[in-house]
């Protein structure tokens, strides 16, 4: 029937519709097609937008110090494969470009992490990938850790290393792993990461009406049909 985020009350009130409707083949083909992408597609850029879930509810926040909007493109690769053997139409998630290091991640995957929320298990070495290969220590790093007292032999005696030293020869991971060391805090193996259900993907019972009976007025099935017509249908 409808392979994309409607809730059960509304693919029962579509069903019901198209039943008793009895439109041609072709043109229950077409409506769901324009449904799809004047309805659902429509309300998953909107719900971006607006930074908010279909039934109006605010997304969490980041809890990084980033700013800007969320998701702000994830909406633009939804597309639709028409399925006319079955009488339905499948709402889908391509392109992005989307990579975790060097292997590219699907857009599906992402979507679905974001519209239902993922708690992932990360070890240190997964998450030291290739980038990091090669990078050697910040200057930032390089202040930290003559801060905290670290010091190199030179010969019989030891010393605090340059700025220069520091970024110039020492490797990124190692300097993060002596600044933990010496901070005293515990080196962390593998930690969790919780990202929070950000829905984008659906349409609340309002706009799902409103959609319907638009989107048949469109391909001239009942000019006159309002959503408070449609609206409890089974």
């Amino acid at each position: 029937m409808f392979n994309g985020e409607l809730s059960k009350k509304q693919l029962a009130e579509l069903r019901g519709a198209l039943a008793d409707l009895e439109l041609p083949k072709a043109k229950r083909q077409r409506l769901l097609w324009r449904l799809a992408k004047y309805g659902l597609i429509a309300a998953a850029k909107r719900n971006a937008r607006n930074q908010q879930s279909p039934d109006g509810a605010p997304w969490p926040g980041r809890k990084t110090k980033r700013r800007g909007k969320m998701l702000r493109n994830l909406p633009k690769l939804l597309h639709i494969r028409e399925m006319p053997e079955i009488d339905a139409v499948r709402v889908y998630l391509q392109g992005g470009g989307y990579r975790n290091g060097e292997t590219p991640v699907p857009a599906g995957v992402v979507g679905y992490a974001q519209q239902n929320g993922m708690n992932v298990r990360v070890s240190r070495s997964s998450k030291a990938s290739k980038q990091d290969a090669g990078k050697l220590a910040t200057i930032a790093q390089a202040k930290k850790l003559r801060a905290l007292g670290y010091q190199v032999k030179r010969g019989k005696k030891t010393k605090k290393p340059t700025y220069r030293e520091i970024t110039e020869t020492m490797p990124y991971a190692q300097a993060g792993l002596l600044i933990r060391k010496l901070s005293g805090k515990a080196v962390k193996t593998s930690w969790t990461v919780d990202l929070p259900a950000r829905a984008f993907l659906g349409m609340s019972d309002e706009d799902f009406n409103k959609a319907l009976a638009r989107q048949l007025q469109a391909i001239g099935f009942g000019w006159d049909v309002k959503a408070q017509d449609i609206r409890g249908k089974t």
